[in-house]
């Protein structure tokens, strides 16, 4: 019998400054279900602010990397309130979820966008 365990906040977030300051409760946009660590970007196209999957060539803020996600959100069916880590942390790059797609530029400018927000991409010991 094998058991398989999920990922831990502790896998991915290695380090942040300050919990109360580093970290952000957004609503995620409905139509995506989103794993722990998936970097996401701001949709400003709309009235309220809300946060989907990172997504290249796109002109409604999603192209720019805004943080990451510090838990599993299914919004499938509807939007849902999300915590990320927003600011000043260091994540372990093996548990960062990046689109399938996403090209070898593309994975650089999302460091670079993330690294602007100190948020900082290491691999993992």
């Amino acid at each position: 019998m094998s058991m398989e365990e999920n990922n831990r906040l502790g896998d991915l977030l290695k380090y942040e400054a300050d919990k109360n300051y580093c970290r952000e409760v957004m609503t995620v946009a409905s139509g995506q279900n989103l794993k722990m660590g998936a970097v996401v970007g701001i949709k400003s196209a709309t009235d309220e602010i809300k946060i989907v999957s990172i997504s290249d060539g796109e002109t409604d803020g999603s192209d720019s990397a805004f943080g990451v996600l510090l838990e599993d959100v299914d919004a499938t069916s509807a939007a849902k309130k999300a915590l990320i880590v927003a600011r000043d942390a260091i994540l372990a790059s093996d548990y960062i979820v990046l689109p399938a797609d996403a090209t070898a530029d593309q994975k650089k400018k999302i460091t670079k966008d993330l690294e602007k927000r100190g948020i900082v991409i290491r691999k993992s010991a």
